[in-house]
């Protein structure tokens, strides 16, 4: 026990022991200081960063991709499993995860933070017995920018600080918060994705700002007007760049015929718009966030995909984009909203079934296929398809008659040619 609390408190130390200094500044340090300005001039942060376009429909794939699939509870029994539909944790992660949440809009939310902030918390309200003989009764999602881990050096114990909508500060054990967390350096706290493409996200936002001045401008760029043998004072100057701005600036003044006193020259200082590759650049920054996120082009619209490649790249996007989600999750429900006991036989489970067997026809040659070697059986299918059993006949299992174990095979090809069971004795008719 000596050695864990040294080697805690060493790891405490080196890690978390100033997590608001300049070093690992909080998000309240950096707004103050400025410090998450861009090389671009933009301030950029996981609040701001929402307001990103891009930024935001990768939240809105990812949180309703995982918000949409359903989290079932199985238990362990006997040599079998069995899906529990009665356990609290169900209806928790299933139908409703507090009295003002449904299940979709908190695995959606929780999704979200991940993307913003890089971890997600949500705090588990348990039933009188509390967390190691009850049953959790809701969970309450807590705000990412209000919410930190520590760890305790001289015991080890992970524990969870956090500001509530009322202003309380709360002091909340490791079994009593949610953790979903994304790609982290210490195992303790994920990393916000923001911080990796901050500077993209700065490019992007000061691209927009320049697009909107651009169009205000009348699609002109900035410019001189040149007044050849002529000295303007400052007030004659103000006036003539003052008209120049009323009859040239705004979309309504965009095609106007422009039209100069005797000798003034008006000359371009800037690159035109589609001069600047602006399209080419703002492409390039999308596929940037999309990367991040492992959220494929074609779902931002950037990229073009046949409609026979489309279920290739839906089931590769299951599989390393939401896979790793989903699986991240489940290990921590099946430790955080079971007791010790309960671990022994429970665990969830998201459903990722429907995502998988793409249109009907490979459904119809999948099912095909699980019912002639026995796995599925028709209800089966039919509870998958959302339809209604068809009563007892329907939970046999089927096998093909084609197949046989090799250990038989010899006895088997002798009676498909009559020759009967005794013939592989050496026995048989004489006749």
């Amino acid at each position: 026990m000596k050695f864990k609390r040294s080697y805690f408190r060493r790891w405490w130390e080196q890690r978390s022991n100033l997590i608001s200094d300049l070093k690992n500044p909080q998000q309240w340090l950096m707004d103050l200081f400025g410090i998450g300005k861009t090389a671009s001039g933009e301030q950029v942060t996981s609040e701001t960063a929402m307001m990103n376009s891009n930024v935001y429909t990768c939240a809105s794939i990812l949180g309703g991709d995982i918000g949409k699939l359903p989290i079932q509870v199985f238990r362990r029994r006997g040599g079998g499993i069995e899906r529990d539909t009665s356990h609290p944790v169900s209806k928790l992660l299933g139908v409703r995860s507090n009295p003002y949440m449904s299940a979709y809009t908190f695995k959606e939310l929780m999704q979200v933070h991940m993307v913003c902030w890089g971890n997600a918390y949500a705090n588990i309200e348990w039933h009188e017995d509390g967390p190691f003989n009850g049953m959790p009764k809701a969970l309450w999602p807590l705000d990412p920018s209000k919410t930190d881990v520590h760890l305790d050096p001289i015991t080890g114990e992970v524990w969870y600080v956090t500001t509530l909508p009322s202003g309380e500060r709360r002091k909340l054990r490791h079994y009593e918060v949610l953790h979903y967390k994304a790609i982290s350096k210490g195992g303790l706290k994920g990393i916000t994705p923001i911080a990796v493409i901050r500077e993209e996200i700065g490019v992007q936002q000061a691209q927009r700002k320049f697009l909107g001045a651009f169009y205000a401008n009348g699609t002109a760029t900035r410019g001189i007007l040149k007044v050849p043998g002529a000295t303007l004072d400052k007030p004659a100057k103000d006036k003539a760049r003052d008209e120049w701005q009323k009859a040239n600036s705004g979309l309504s003044n965009a095609h106007r015929i422009a039209i100069l006193d005797a000798g003034m020259e008006y000359q371009s200082l800037g690159m035109p718009l589609n001069d600047a590759q602006f399209i080419e650049t703002s492409k390039f920054g999308i596929m940037e966030v999309a990367k991040i996120y492992k959220v494929p082009g074609y779902k931002l619209g950037i990229t073009d995909v046949k409609f026979n490649n489309m279920e290739n790249q839906s089931l590769e996007y299951v599989k390393s984009t939401l896979q790793p989600i989903i699986v991240n999750c489940e290990m921590e429900n099946d430790f955080k909203l079971f007791t010790e006991m309960e671990r022994k036989k429970y665990y969830t489970k998201f459903n990722v079934t429907s995502e998988l067997r793409g249109d009907s026809t490979s459904r119809a040659q999948f099912y095909k296929e699980m019912i002639a070697m026995g796995a599925y059986t028709i209800n089966e299918v039919r509870e998958l398809e959302e339809r209604d059993n068809i009563g007892e006949m329907g939970d046999k299992h089927f096998v093909s008659l084609n197949f046989v174990s090799l250990d038989k095979m010899d006895q088997y090809q002798l009676l498909k040619a009559g020759l009967g069971k005794d013939a592989t004795k050496g026995g048989g008719s004489s006749e």
